[in-house]
Order: C-alpha cells, then structure tokens, then sequence
C-alpha cells in the first residue's frame, strides 16, 4: 500500500511495539479487579445503548475486557494460553508489516467496531447490540492465516489442524452468525469490524481469485486436449476415442499425412 508506506514514513515513529503485550497486560489487570468484585464484566464491554445513555468510557473499556471470565481452572489454563497464541500471532504479524502497519491495522479495526456498532444501533434501534473484544481476536487470527496458512494449532492440545482450514471454519461459524443475527443492526455490528482485514488483503484476495480462474482455465484447456482423439480417419471419420479397437496408419497422398482406419483401408 502506497499510502501506507507514505504515512510510515511521516508518523512511523509514533508507532507502539509489543502494542497487543501492553494490552494483554491491562486485560490482565482488570480480570484481576473482576475476580475479586470491584469490577463488574458487562460494564466494560461496548453496549451503544449505554453509550448513547452518556456512558462514554465503553467506547475504550471494551477493548480492555478480557476475553472471558473463567469459572473454573481448566478455563483459566485455557485463557491463559488463548492470551499466548494471541500474543503470538501479533508478534508475527509485526515482524512480517511492520510496528507501524500493525499499528494501523488494529487502529482500523478498533474505528470499524465502535462506528459499526453505533450504526448498526441507529438502523435497529429496538435491537440490543453488546460488542466484546472478540472482533480484535478475529481480525488477528485471520491475518495471521492468511500470511501462514500451513502452520499447524493443536486444536483442544491433541487434535492437529492447519491454521487455514481453522480459518475457515471460523469463517463459517461467522457467517452462520451473521446470517442468524436477529436484526440487521446486529450484521453491521458483526460486518464492521472485520473490514480491516478486508482492507488490508483486497489486493491478496483479488490475486487469489485470479489465480484460481488461471488455474481453472488450464485445467479445462487440459482436459479438452486429453479429450480431443489422436487419430481421425480422413474418410470415415472413425477417430481412437470412438472406435479404439481400430488400427490407424498413414500414408502420403499429394505430399500430405493421410490418416486411414484399417477398415476403410480394406475396401
């Protein structure tokens, strides 16, 4: 992206690195003030009722929410190594953009949710749209499928799965839930936060479309040569594919190949 290389070299230095540590770290801290009672889960998570209400402070709270509460030990070991691979897979993606360009990607995505959720609060005012840090989660892992797609999770510690048919499962399960969403300021609120990624990999997707269309026309152009008979019999017609039981011979007529099948070369 032109514009991007243009606005790292203006404001590169302002980047944050290790920004999603930083992150994980204030998560961390709030799960602490949540486990013991001064804090209660939903008052951080984005609710644009509330915000509209003049509770402002969800517009950044949300962000510092911590994936899930856990209830019991085996969660928390499950939190814990979710924050890992999160931590991980940002990790990754700075060092293959950049600090900046990360920076930017997780910026976008942060603006997309709050006004996706505001908007789709407006269009389905009935609706009651709650927006937790999950979008952050999503745009990450799909990212960082897309730039290493044959890297392999452990899915549940035993069952192992590439990182790109994770994806698309997960993409699937997003789908459903945008298709089953209960009003369609529920699919704005779901929709948004993920054209970051859509943003950022427009290009890759076009590409691969491309590719595929390439691929798919080879692949035809194969299939009608294999298709098409070796020998046709100039006089009857009969080729190898219709008629494989009959011998094909040439003979020069005039200066040129004349294919003949042993049937009419015995009349």
């Amino acid at each position: 992206m032109k514009f991007l290389d243009r606005m790292e070299k203006r404001f590169g230095h302002l980047a944050v690195s290790n920004v999603v540590l930083i992150l994980i770290v204030a998560q961390l801290v709030l799960y602490a003030t949540i486990m013991i009672g001064r804090v209660d889960y939903l008052s951080l998570l984005l609710i644009p009722k509330a915000v509209f209400a003049g509770e402002w402070w969800r517009l950044v709270s949300f962000l510092l929410a911590p994936p899930s509460v856990a209830a019991t030990l085996f969660q928390a070991l499950f939190l814990a190594f979710f924050w890992y691979v999160f931590w991980m897979m940002s990790s990754a993606l700075e060092a293959a953009w950049s600090v900046f360009r990360f920076n930017v990607y997780l910026l976008a995505g942060v603006l997309f949710t709050i006004i996706g959720a505001l908007l789709g609060q407006l269009i389905s005012p009935a609706a009651t749209i709650v927006v937790s840090p999950q979008f952050l989660y999503l745009s990450v892992f799909f990212a960082f499928a897309t730039l290493n797609p044959n890297i392999q999770f452990l899915i549940l510690f035993i069952i192992p799965m590439k990182v790109k048919w994770l994806a698309w499962i997960i993409a699937g399960f997003t789908v459903l839930s945008f298709l089953g969403a209960p009003s369609m300021g529920d699919r704005v609120a779901i929709l948004a936060p993920l054209l970051n990624y859509f943003l950022f990999f427009r290009s890759s997707m076009s590409q691969s479309v491309q590719r595929g269309r390439r691929r798919a026309a080879f692949e035809k152009e194969k299939q009608s040569a294999l298709d098409e008979p070796l020998h046709v019999c100039c006089d009857c017609g009969a080729t190898d594919r219709s008629c494989p039981e009959r011998d094909f011979r040439y003979k020069m007529i005039d200066g040129n190949a004349v294919c003949l099948c042993d049937a009419c070369r015995a009349l």
